[in-house]
């Protein structure tokens, strides 16, 4: 084992042993998010957006809370464990993606955030749950890409907009791309924490698909 496996192993003990693990809901010990409780959260059943499917009902409190916490208090290991439940949920949409790509790797591409998000946040929680979603399969299977959606205008919080119209309207025109010619003929998962009106993920989907990108679809943790 390599010097740095060791230093990880020690430095997690010393996180754990200082600062435990607890599941959000129940505080249940070494869990983040324990399967009991994962198990009452309501699945979406809501209609998303042509080639969008969301996981769970956002109105869910816990659901809700665990983003809310995600973005808001630093709690950038909630988005790994949000990732993993993103596969663990979505498992046979991905296996027949993984048919269609014929031995090629799943390009994971997660909704960028503005640069001055990234500073005060200290991380973009999309990327975080990306992350998540593939390191839950072996390296093979996605390939994760951060940078080449960027965000090339702060525009208004979607959720301080109530209006669908003004929601579609709002993300116009705010996504660039680079190094486009590395998404030609590939298929793409475009990856964030919560839809709506399936504004932002069909607005970077649609710049991937006039790029070159064979097939685009998106994933998303709640809607």
């Amino acid at each position: 084992m390599k010097v740095y496996s060791y230093i990880k192993l020690i430095k997690n003990f010393l996180l754990n042993t200082l600062f435990p693990i607890k599941c959000l809901n129940c505080r249940a010990k070494n869990q983040i998010l324990c399967n009991n409780c994962i198990s009452f959260i309501e699945l979406a059943e809501r209609e998303t957006e042509r080639n969008i499917t969301a996981v769970f009902d956002y109105r869910n409190p816990l659901i809700k809370k665990a983003i809310w916490e995600l973005k808001y208090h630093n709690k950038r290991y909630l988005g790994h464990r949000l990732g993993e439940l993103l596969y663990e949920y979505l498992i046979e949409d991905i296996s027949e993606l993984k048919i269609d790509v014929s031995g090629r790797s799943i390009l994971v591409i997660p909704v960028p955030i503005s640069a001055k998000k990234i500073k005060f946040r200290g991380y973009n929680q999309a990327y975080a749950i990306a992350k998540g979603f593939c390191d839950s399969t072996s390296k093979e299977v996605f390939e994760l890409k951060n940078k080449i959606i960027f965000k090339k205008i702060d525009n208004i919080p979607q959720a301080k907009i109530t209006n669908r119209k003004r929601r579609l309207e709002n993300v116009k025109n705010v996504f660039g791309i680079k190094n486009a010619k590395m998404i030609k003929g590939r298929t793409i998962i475009v990856v964030d924490d919560v839809t709506t009106t399936g504004g932002t993920i069909s607005e970077i989907m649609k710049i991937l698909k006039s790029s070159g990108a064979k097939k685009v679809i998106g994933f998303a943790v709640a809607h």
